[in-house]
């Protein structure tokens, strides 16, 4: 699931806010990572990775051809929208460029997988969801996780105002949308609250608000930052509360890269550099949410014909979710002991053993010790 997009998909397409056209035939992300694990193994793969790893890049790519800046790319788990706010001030404002990189902003999608284009080398960094970096990790993937945009994760249990659904007991006996996709968060969310799946309704919603609008459903998992927003400003008053809030703690929209990568001195400077230009464009995007929301519908995803209210509305939204006391004592996107601790054992009840030793902030502490601030 991906926030922020503002845009309303036909059910049983895409995940949140998504377009379904980036792969002619679907392929689950869950089965891409497993492909990341095999490449790391030196195993065949299919034309279906081959397909992911050479999607066509962004036009929000620089100039190529700089003999003085390194070529590099990031790779998104969605679409150019401010769910990716500090990556679209980046570019705007030449953060990556002051870092001595050219970087190519590769739009993600449902069937996309982030993991494998990082393993392939095709991205020196990828940004993707917390289980399914771990889960490609496990499978053999050589990757870190380097950062994480999101301190608490994004997801939430949203209602309608008028008949609202407060916290994880008053489901009971209520009809919940869920995705596919979301599956094991629903699993894991119900059973660190003790509720007993056969207690509530569930019905496969692919993210489309309206059921919930119409009133089909009583509740819907979707991302904090996305659906209590578009409905709010269709005239339909919501109630939304927090995954993290019952039970559910996570870091999210956590960044990877090569181990590979960053042994190697060259290589690891341009990681350096880039997450340098994300530290900066975060800053920057909540300082001028306006501008970070303009950037999104008019500019790098012009095509998308986002909304601006909502993207507007997200990039505030989303302030509280990825600064905390932790981001203001060591900088934005660091990752503490005790949120890491608190993911490994959230991502356990979903199925997902994870360790501590997946994470890092050994590039974080180097872009800190260059003098940026949070």
């Amino acid at each position: 699931m991906s926030a922020g997009s503002g845009i309303e998909v036909p059910e049983s397409t895409s995940p949140l806010g998504t377009s379904s056209s980036f792969m002619s035939a679907p392929l689950s992300r869950r089965k891409l990572f497993k492909r990341a694990g095999a490449m790391a193994l030196g195993l065949a793969v299919g034309p279906e990775l081959l397909a992911a790893c050479s999607s066509s890049p962004s036009t929000t790519s620089a100039a190529k051809g700089s003999a003085s800046l390194a070529d590099v790319s990031i790779q998104l788990n969605y679409l150019e929208n401010v769910q990716f706010a500090g990556t679209l001030m980046a570019m705007s404002k030449g953060y990556y460029k002051d870092a001595g990189l050219n970087v190519t902003v590769l739009p993600g999608g449902p069937n996309l997988a982030p993991e494998p284009v990082v393993v392939s080398g095709r991205a020196l960094v990828g940004v993707t969801h917390t289980a399914e970096g771990a889960q490609a990790i496990l499978n053999g993937a050589p990757l870190k996780i380097i950062g994480a945009a999101f301190q608490k994760s994004p997801t939430c249990l949203v209602s309608r105002a008028s008949n609202p659904i407060r916290n994880p007991q008053e489901m009971i006996g209520k009809t919940i949308g869920v995705s596919d996709t979301n599956l094991p968060i629903w699993k894991a969310f119900l059973k660190v609250n003790n509720i007993p799946p056969s207690s509530v309704k569930v019905n496969t919603v692919e993210f489309s608000t309206q059921p919930l609008a119409d009133g089909q459903i009583d509740g819907l998992i979707g991302f904090y930052t996305n659906e209590p927003i578009i409905l709010d400003l269709q005239g339909v008053p919501t109630y939304a509360f927090l995954l993290a809030d019952f039970g559910y703690p996570i870091v999210d929209d956590i960044y990877i890269a090569r181990s590979s990568d960053l042994a190697d001195a060259s290589t690891r400077k341009q990681i350096v550099g880039l997450m340098t230009g994300e530290a900066k464009g975060w800053r920057a995007a909540f300082a001028d949410p306006h501008e970070a929301a303009s950037l999104a519908v008019y500019d790098y995803g012009k095509s998308l014909h986002l909304v601006f209210q909502q993207q507007f509305e997200s990039v505030k939204a989303e302030q509280a979710l990825v600064t905390s006391p932790a981001t203001a004592s060591h900088g934005l996107l660091w990752m503490t002991p005790e949120t890491v601790a608190e993911t490994v054992k959230s991502l356990a009840l979903g199925g997902t053993n994870a360790t501590p030793g997946m994470f890092t902030n050994e590039i974080l502490t180097e872009v800190y010790s260059n003098g940026i601030i949070s």
